[in-house]
């Protein structure tokens, strides 16, 4: 009776230990499981973070392309109806009130797309941007002081608003150029996108 005993308090000690075993192998399965989705989890929340990252890159990107080519072509069709205006002011055309509405619709272009692009872009092209803003700006007030005065103007005057003209369409391309220079280094990534911390 006694080895019956022993026999079945041994099946019991092993009943225990296989239950304890399965128990702590189960805690063990739970813990390992619960671990690896917590590692699944941070890495699903890391690729979506760098995912959105790259996709507001991209967006931004776009965005500052699409602003400078706004204003590139605004600038084009301001210098266009400039040189008209100062044809007009030197008798080389007919002078036109549609002259003078290509002239002040290309002013507005310019403001429309300036602020934009100061908006979007980085350092370098904001600088460029208002660089050429002020340029454009400097100009129109010599086209507006030639047109108030154009009627009592001596010759010498009219020359020198023909030389300052001259000079100021000198400054007008060289801040063109820069412009298109930031504009592009940005574009092509060599004006990297500031992280937050």
């Amino acid at each position: 009776m006694n080895e019956g005993l022993v026999a079945l308090a041994t099946a019991g000690v092993g009943l225990v230990g296989a239950l304890g075993g399965a128990a702590m192998g189960g805690l063990a399965a739970v813990r390992g499981a619960r671990m690896g989705a917590e590692t699944t989890a941070r890495a699903t929340i890391e690729q979506a973070r760098t995912q959105e990252r790259a996709q507001h890159d991209h967006w931004l990107r776009d965005e500052r392309k699409r602003a400078a080519v706004l204003m590139l072509e605004a600038y084009d069709r301001f210098t266009i109806a400039a040189s008209n205006i100062t044809r007009m002011f030197d008798l080389e055309i007919e002078a036109s009130t549609d002259v003078w509405s290509a002239y002040k619709t290309s002013i507005n272009e310019i403001r429309g797309a300036y602020f934009p692009l100061r908006l979007l872009g980085p350092t370098r092209v904001h600088q460029a941007a208002r660089e050429l803003w002020q340029s454009i700006e400097q100009h129109n007030e010599g086209i507006q002081e030639w047109a108030d005065g154009i009627m009592t103007a001596t010759d010498e005057t009219r020359a020198e608003w023909r030389a300052r003209e001259e000079q100021q369409r000198y400054t007008l391309a060289r801040a063109h150029s820069d412009l298109i220079d930031a504009a592009s280094e940005s574009l092509q990534g060599n004006d990297a996108v500031p992280r937050p911390n």
